[in-house]
């Protein structure tokens, strides 16, 4: 027996499950978000709660994000707590350092100064980037559902792709195979979307795509992903949404071939609901549904597998430690003709200080790293620890000297303090009687993972449609749109708030029925 009843249950507090909970919410629905423990967006090192990742929103110009922050009503909080970045972002090579931005005419000039009578090739390149980014945009202002829903939306869809460039086409051709601007235009989806870097020369508009949004000057959240998973959190509870934490998810409750509810641990409870959404993977889902979902999309749709994850460190340095000059996102490359993964590319992003302690700036450090040595055991990623902070220092050269504490949520190590007695091998925990001033190991969190597609997707960005074939079931989370990284985690919440909502754009929950008597 149900213990209660809600219009839609949300299961996974990542962002993504928090947004779709919201825009349900806004529309008069009665939403329970269940969130586990493992998806916290902070965690504490060494007395700090640090965020676990910077949070960059795509230019608020984009309808994307425009009709999703106009919908929860938080427009001029995120203009205000999220200014764009200027530069846009700086690359760093061997031989090679420049900014990237919107001016066309700056970058020129940046070009034409690290590569000299090539400035033209590579301009043309880039305008074919540019146009490819701008083929898709009308597409994604649309009502369509994506990936599409329906007979409809899919021939919509096949007829943009008869626009973009054929499969296969090099938008950066006659550049050679390993020149350095490849790799700068594939940095952003590489180094922040969620295809793994080895497949992301297959993806062209999803490269192009993140290119572009990262060339316009993504948004800098101010407080990094916690304070913006914060703010749609507040959104969620002002629309009279609710979270359980504390509760795992264990069986999908059917009936007549629908799901009509959730039983969770440990209360072995069942949570009765109209509609069910699994923001998590299609993994997860299929472990825990009695009536399997495919593992595949339907018509012709790719499945994905897990081929990497995203490491990353987070610290609070003093204002010393960033030299002059250097920008607030910051791609650095050590050999650009190598993979972009583990310590050869990071991802590197200067947050604001809080006010009330503008001598703590964070620095979040990321990177890609492939699933099977991560898979074997913990050992792995605490040695890549230590290559990432060597690598770190060519760009923060006097980092160390200025370090408040540095910790990474995915490793299990201690996190690094001035004055702290280092160990040699750290334990999970803080064990009776450990040496006095060796700092705590930092909360362990799952890495978020990034994928392969099996096989090819409408215009190289979709999987995972949301329907699951099991009524009143849906999918929604990175696996569906990969190709546009975060957002198309936003374009995944409102297609599933649209799927569940359908024609009726908001609920009267005002409209009561009244009995009158004579």
């Amino acid at each position: 027996m149900d213990t209660n009843h809600y219009d839609v249950v949300v299961c996974g507090g990542e962002l993504t499950g928090l947004v779709t909970a919201a825009l349900l919410g806004r529309r008069g629905f009665r939403v329970l978000l269940i969130g586990g423990e493992a998806e916290r967006p902070t965690f504490e090192a060494g007395g700090h709660v640090l965020s676990r990742a910077p949070a960059l929103l795509p230019p608020l110009g984009a309808p994307t994000v425009a009709r999703v922050l106009q919908d929860l009503n938080c427009v001029q909080i995120v203009k205000r707590r999220a200014p764009a970045l200027a530069p846009a972002f700086q690359v760093v090579m061997p031989r090679h350092r420049f900014d990237v931005g919107a001016d066309a005419e700056a970058l020129g000039r940046e070009i034409a100064r690290e590569f000299g009578g090539e400035r033209v090739a590579i301009e043309a390149a880039l305008a074919r980037v540019a146009a490819t980014s701008s083929l898709v945009e009308p597409l994604l202002s649309t009502e369509i559902t994506l990936p599409p829903d329906g007979f409809w939306e899919r021939r919509e869809v096949a007829r943009l792709e008869s626009l973009l460039p054929r499969r296969g086409t090099d938008l950066l051709a006659p550049l050679p195979a390993h020149h350095p601007m490849r790799t700068v235009v594939a940095a952003p989806a590489a180094l922040a979307g969620a295809v793994a870097p080895l497949e992301v020369a297959h993806t062209g508009v999803g490269q192009a795509r993140a290119f572009e949004l990262a060339r316009q000057g993504l948004g800098r959240f101010e407080g990094g992903y916690g304070a913006l998973y914060a703010l749609f959190r507040e959104k969620l509870e002002t629309f009279s949404g609710e979270r359980r934490e504390k509760v795992v998810p264990v069986e999908v409750v059917m009936r007549r071939g629908r799901a009509v509810g959730v039983r969770v641990h440990p209360r072995d409870e069942t949570i009765g609901c109209e509609h069910l959404v699994w923001a998590g993977s299609a993994a997860a889902l299929h472990a825990i549904c009695p009536e399997k979902p495919p593992r595949r999309g339907r018509d012709g749709a790719p499945g994905l597998h897990v081929e990497g994850y995203r490491y990353a460190l987070a610290m609070l340095v003093a204002p010393d430690a960033l030299p002059e000059g250097m920008g607030e996102r910051v791609f650095q490359i050590t050999d650009p003709a190598r993979p972009l993964i583990e310590e050869n590319a990071l991802a590197i992003t200067v947050g604001q200080p809080a006010p009330r302690q503008p001598e703590q700036i964070p620095v979040w450090v990321e990177c890609v790293v492939p699933a099977p040595p991560v898979d074997a055991g913990p050992g792995y990623l605490r040695a890549l620890r230590g290559r990432v902070v060597e690598r770190l220092q060519a760009v923060l050269p006097f980092f160390r000297q200025h370090l408040i504490v540095l910790a990474s949520p995915h490793d299990g190590l201690p996190p690094e303090l001035p004055g702290a007695v280092p160990k040699a091998a750290p334990a999970p925990a803080v064990k009776k009687g450990a040496p006095a001033g060796a700092p705590a190991p930092a909360a362990t969190l799952p890495l978020p993972p990034v994928y392969a597609a099996e096989g090819e997707s409408p215009f190289d960005v979709a999987a995972l449609p949301h329907a699951t074939g099991i009524k009143n079931l849906y999918l929604a989370g990175p696996e569906n749109l990969p190709g546009l990284g975060f957002e198309g985690e936003l374009v995944s919440a409102w297609g599933v708030a649209r799927l569940i909502t359908g024609t009726q754009p908001k609920r009267d929950t005002q409209r009561r029925e009244v009995l009158i008597n004579e």
